[in-house]
Formats: C-alpha cells, sequence, structure tokens
C-alpha cells in the first residue's frame, strides 16, 4: 500500500517507515496500518481503571476468603464445629439449671428467711414470734431496735405451699414441706436460726 506525505505530497511504500523518504518529516499512519501499540495518549475513562485495578492489585491481599470452594467449605466447617459446641454448652447449663430447680430454690429460700431472723434477732434482741411470723422481717410492727426491712418479699415454695416457721427454746425454724407437700417427713427442707 502506498501512503502520500501530507507536507511535501510525496508518495511511497508503508514499509518504507514512519517517516517520509523525500522530506524527512513523520507521517501519521492510518488507524488500520499501525501495529498493535498501545496509543499515547490515554481516555481519562481508562486511565481511572487502570489506577484503580492497580489498587486492587496492590491492595487487595493473596488470600481472597470465598473465592475457592474449599476455602468456603473450610470456613463453613469450622462455624458449624464452633456452633455446636457453643450450643452443647448453652444446652447443659440449661439442663443443670432444670435439674436444681426446685429442690434448690427451696433450700436457698429457707436459708435465706433463717439468715433475716438470725439478724432481726440480732438487732431486736429476740427472734419472731410464731404470731408475727415473718410478717415482722418486712414491716417494723413497733419494735424496738428494728432496722429492716431484711427481706424485700415472701414467696411460696416451689410446690405453691407457704414456709412453715416455728420456734423452740428460741431458736426458730423454718421449713419447707418439700415435694410430698406434707409436714414432719423425710423430704422436708429445714433450717434454723441455731448457729
Amino acid at each position: 500500500m502506498t501512503l502520500r506525505c501530507p507536507y511535501c505530497k510525496g508518495t511511497f511504500k508503508d514499509d518504507a517507515g514512519a517517516t517520509c523518504p523525500h522530506c524527512g518529516k513523520f507521517v501519521n499512519r492510518p488507524a488500520h496500518l499501525r501495529p498493535d501499540q498501545k496509543p499515547l495518549r490515554v481516555s481519562r475513562r481508562e486511565y481511572v481503571s487502570r489506577l484503580d485495578e492497580h489498587r486492587r492489585e496492590t491492595l487487595t491481599p493473596t488470600f481472597q476468603f470465598g473465592r475457592k470452594p474449599s476455602t468456603l467449605l473450610v470456613a463453613i466447617g469450622v462455624l458449624v464445629v464452633v456452633g455446636g459446641l457453643l450450643l452443647a454448652r448453652v444446652a447443659s447449663r440449661f439442663s443443670k439449671t432444670h435439674r436444681r430447680t426446685r429442690g434448690m430454690v427451696a433450700v436457698e429460700a429457707v436459708e435465706t428467711l433463717a439468715t433475716a431472723t438470725r439478724i432481726f434477732a440480732k438487732e431486736c434482741g429476740r427472734i419472731p414470734t410464731e404470731e408475727e411470723n415473718f410478717i415482722v422481717l418486712i414491716s417494723n410492727p413497733g419494735i424496738e431496735g428494728w432496722a429492716g426491712p431484711y427481706i424485700n418479699l415472701i414467696k411460696p415454695d416451689p410446690w405453691e405451699q407457704p414456709y412453715r416457721y416455728t420456734t423452740t427454746n428460741g431458736i426458730a425454724i423454718i421449713t419447707s414441706c418439700g415435694t410430698d407437700q406434707t409436714p414432719d417427713t423425710p423430704d422436708d427442707i429445714v433450717a434454723t436460726t441455731a448457729e
């Protein structure tokens, strides 16, 4: 193919090079005749996309989580194992609390009432009478030295029976009737103010 020089109007063959052999000036070839080279001038959009690509290459770590199926499967496996262990631990805690619920709640409540009665006895100089029962631990009926309330609330035992309060020789006995809900049986839960 022959080319025409825009300066001297001379013609020459394409294989002669990029300069005109007659005048020696540079001749710009048509785009379809140029070898595949990147253009000297780059558009703004292309520049920004190249810059973004370069940033991604330099800032992105070589390990890209989730790109390989095997990596994803390993991560899911680890999460399943850790989740299973956590669920087992939570389930064991709940089962322990359910196992101890009624009996242990009754023991704790009886001990709390006995402790409150001991504190009342130290401050007032005597234990509550059977007629006063636990009411004097909550509100003052006019007793000298009373500095309560010693407890805030009295609930029935876990079997929905009231706690029993009796006195013997200056010692208060607090009792929960237990699972059979019958007083004076072996399953009764008892606490005293005796030290």
